[in-house]
């Protein structure tokens, strides 16, 4: 122990690499830790902020009794019920001076302990004829305080309200991924009345000593099978999960990240002490001429390596919840959210100083098994130079098969977490079998050294001539540039992904049409001259008019006939819509409908008008998505029923998603001089998402950068000490005549062929990690995985691994040639 101290006090240099790589593992994985669990908390508080702040919602289990459902008496009377409020949601298009559009209703409960949202501007809405807007839906729709709307019920009733709020949700971009639609908030009366009556659920409120889960036993008693009882926390988790179909889905890929992380930062610190221990041979052989027993040094290096993790970890630790706490401005993620679990960021520090004792162990026991006069001797003997570890080898050759078969299963399946085993035993084999094959990348590029003379041909048979030497320099840049590469392709592939399947599922940012309520005689109404060219004059809007027919479509079932609008998209259109164009022969219908009649892809539709007829194949498509009655197909399948077929709708697709709000505020006025018009679409909600998927990919890039930024250090402090292990070979080649700045040039050149393999291994590494396990994390959430390879970032990362290799070499080369060949040569 007082040798091992006494060591660390003196030589504090000798470690700064091993330190550095056990804090890119703990930092990396405890900032992790610390944004997945704000993340978390974020995703409840926003999402299910409505449910968070109630302690038991009760929701009708009947529709039909929805009406009658509310006894303020019942609901006073059951054991532990301090407030009971009944919550209404609804649907109203609105009409104001310059905006038209649609209006999601809820509820300003009487109790404002139960109101999750704040106003931001004005006051509560308190009567009927005063209503709250969300700021964004008052911005996208240019309404403000006073500003007078009328909002039309489904069954038609009109209602007049002024707007007397703009309502703050406090919901983070994170939380755009529930969608964006437009929204506001009314008093009960006015709420109730716009949702015809329909009851969504009643609010609960515990009285002081009674927690949630005795209240809703207590509710369940009193209300009988007539609702749903569950816990306020209970319904926000379900809300999460609805939202991003898994709240854990992207902290498990964020920890996957930091698992591996923490797996390839374990063979750093291996190599770095491996080449510290060559380093201190001579001193550790003197130890044993001196008396001191095998037993003895192993626990005095092992004490080194527990202090170095300790060490380590701790400042891993407190940098990782840093950099978690700064991501926090990045995710806009509000910093009352700010969650630290003390109990995984100390199993990631107990971890951290667990690997370090245990990577340490081989390096360890290979420099203790030396005899001291081997140890002694200033050249490595043929026997040490020539153990190669043919079960090296052949294990990491096993590891690398079994690994990847745990890869193709994930993938298959798809599932996950066998990805991330197969993942974690395959890098354990790829870094095993290093040693073996870069010697021949070595060697290829090695004839590149020639272009710099003889101290370039020196450096490449220098490169090659100690293959574990070699391997363990330029592991450090494996494991750092894969890292790297891995996190880089699976984000941009994820991005790719998800932005793939909102365009499947949002195929629409904007459509006009006219409203059914202002058809005549059963005739589609027909668009106002000029409004396309008026809406295609938007800046950062392409429009497009659809012609569009009443139509008659009798199913085979007991549905009898059904009167449907018709659309037909003109070609081409590829440039509008965000999903795949219709062929000829085939119609797109609404989801509901597959539901409601049974329909199924491939059935075959007949609609008829006057005396015409035509066949149609029903297709998977989202482009007649939603409640209404339209169905859509192509304009020469329209043609064939209707060859008068009028424009009956716009289709509109905004160029840059960040400024959707912005473009819808500048047609809505183009709108407002027809009353009959309606302007739905995707757009705030394809936004919403788009933006919290920038977020995240934002903030897995931050993540990188600091991992990376370490990283880069640890890389020069092990090319540092590579150079620093062949001081007395560079004093042998000064004495022979190597002038300095050949010396110079000789390890630079060493140093960048060492650092362009691991740097090119490394980027075909994390190339195939990065788009496995995105195919398993996507494939498992049911969406097609699109590989992306972001080649302008991975040049970029090749260039700065070549720069950070040869900048290494730099200090020590200069030390190196500094020093008089005869100084450098001296034994001690």
């Amino acid at each position: 122990m007082p040798t091992a101290l006494a060591s660390l006090r003196a030589y504090p240099g000798r470690f700064i690499a091993v330190i550095l790589a056990i804090v890119i593992g703990v930092g990396f994985a405890v900032a992790t830790l610390v944004f997945t669990a704000t993340f978390t908390t974020e995703l409840t508080r926003s999402v299910g902020a409505a449910a968070t702040g109630v302690d038991v919602i009760a929701e009708p289990s009947r529709s039909g009794d929805a009406a009658a459902a509310f006894d303020r008496t019942l609901f006073s009377n059951i054991l532990g019920v301090a407030s009971a409020e009944p919550v209404y949601r609804g649907y109203a298009r609105f009409s104001a001076e310059r905006a038209r559009g649609g209006l999601d209703i809820d509820t300003v409960t009487v109790n404002p302990a139960l109101r999750w949202v704040t106003v931001g501007t004005g006051t509560w809405p308190t009567g009927d004829s005063q209503i709250g807007v969300e700021q964004d839906t008052a911005t996208r729709n240019g309404l403000s305080l006073g500003s007078v709307l009328t909002l039309t019920t489904p069954a038609g009733i009109d209602h007049s309200v002024t707007v007397v709020a703009l309502i703050d949700t406090g919901s983070s971009r994170l939380a755009g991924l529930s969608g964006a639609g437009d929204r506001a908030w009314a008093a009960p009366g006015l709420a109730a009345a716009l949702a015809e009556g329909q009851l969504s659920q009643i609010d609960l409120l515990a009285s002081p000593g009674v927690d949630a889960d005795t209240l809703a036993a207590n509710a369940r008693i009193a209300l009988g099978a007539g609702f749903d009882v569950r816990t306020g926390t209970e319904v926000a988790k379900g809300q999460v999960a609805q939202a991003v179909g898994s709240a854990k889905t992207l902290p498990m890929i964020l920890l996957t990240f930091a698992a591996i992380a923490g797996l390839v930062a374990s063979f750093v610190i291996a190599n770095t002490f491996t080449i510290l221990l060559a380093q201190r041979q001579r001193q550790l052989a003197l130890m044993r001429c001196i008396g001191a027993g095998v037993g003895q040094l192993r626990r005095s290096i092992l004490t080194e390596a527990t202090a170095i993790g300790v060490i380590g970890s701790l400042t891993g630790a407190a940098l990782g919840i840093l950099v978690g706490r700064a991501t926090l401005g990045i995710a806009d993620l509000h910093a009352d959210n700010f969650t630290v679990q003390p109990v995984g960021i100390t199993m990631a520090v107990l971890i951290g100083v667990l690997v370090t004792v245990l990577v340490a162990l081989a390096p360890s026991a290979r420099a203790t098994r030396v005899s001291p006069l081997a140890a002694l001797s200033p050249v490595p003997t043929a026997a040490q130079a020539r153990r190669a570890g043919r079960i090296r080898t052949v294990l990491g050759v096993l590891l690398l098969l079994g690994g990847g078969a745990g890869l193709a299963a994930g993938v298959i399946l798809p599932a996950l977490l066998v990805a991330v085993a197969g993942g974690a035993v395959s890098a354990v084999g790829v870094l095993l079998l290093l040693r073996s094959t870069l010697p021949p990348v070595l060697r290829v590029l090695g004839r590149t050294g020639g272009l710099a003379g003889i101290p370039g041909r020196l450096a490449a048979a220098n490169a090659i001539r100690n293959p574990g030497r070699a391997a363990a320099t330029s592991s450090a840049l494996v494991v750092a540039v894969g890292l790297i590469v891995m996190l880089q392709v699976a984000a941009a592939s994820a991005r790719t992904s998800l932005n793939a399947a909102l365009s499947a599922h949002f195929p629409l940012d904007i459509s006009v049409t006219v409203a059914p309520e202002s058809w005549v005689a059963g005739q589609i109404g027909q668009l106002p001259v000029g409004l396309v060219d008026g809406l295609a004059g938007v800046d950062g809007l392409s429009a497009i008019a659809l012609a569009g027919s009443t139509t008659t479509l009798t199913l085979g079932n007991d549905s009898g006939a059904t009167m449907m609008v018709l659309l037909g998209v003109p070609d081409p259109i590829g440039p509008i819509i965000r999903s795949a164009p219709l062929e000829p022969g085939t119609v797109a219908v609404p989801d509901w409908m597959f539901r409601a009649d049974n329909l199924t892809v491939g059935d075959q539709l007949t609609f008829t008008r006057n005396a015409g007829s035509v066949t149609l194949r029903v297709v998977e498509s989202r482009l007649a998505n939603g409640p209404g009655m339209t169905a859509v197909t192509t304009a020469a399948d329209l043609a064939a029923l209707d060859p008068a077929a009028g424009p009956a709708a716009i289709w509109g697709r905004v160029a840059e998603m960040d400024h959707a709000n912005e473009i819808i505020a500048r047609i809505n006025p183009l709108l407002a001089a027809y009353p009959s018009l309606e302007l739905t679409g995707n757009a705030p909600d394809h936004a919403a998402i788009d933006d919290s998927l920038s977020t995240m990919l934002l903030v897995a890039t931050a993540l990188l950068a600091v991992a990376a930024l370490i990283a880069v250090v640890g890389i020069g402090n092990t090319l540092g000490l590579s150079v620093v292990e062949r001081t007395r070979e560079s004093a042998l080649l000064r004495a022979l005549g190597l002038r300095r700045g050949q010396l110079r040039l000789m390890l630079g050149v060493e140093a960048a062929l060492l650092a362009g393999v691991g740097a090119l291994v490394g980027i075909g590494i994390g190339v195939g990690y990065g788009w496995i396990g995105t195919a398993s994390a996507f494939g498992e959430l049911g969406v097609p995985p699109v590989l992306d390879l972001p080649v302008a970032k991975l040049t970029l990362v090749l260039g700065l691994a070549l720069a950070a290799g040869v900048l290494a070499s730099v200090l020590p080369a200069r030390r190196a040639a500094m020093a008089a060949p005869t100084d450098a040569l001296a034994e001690v």
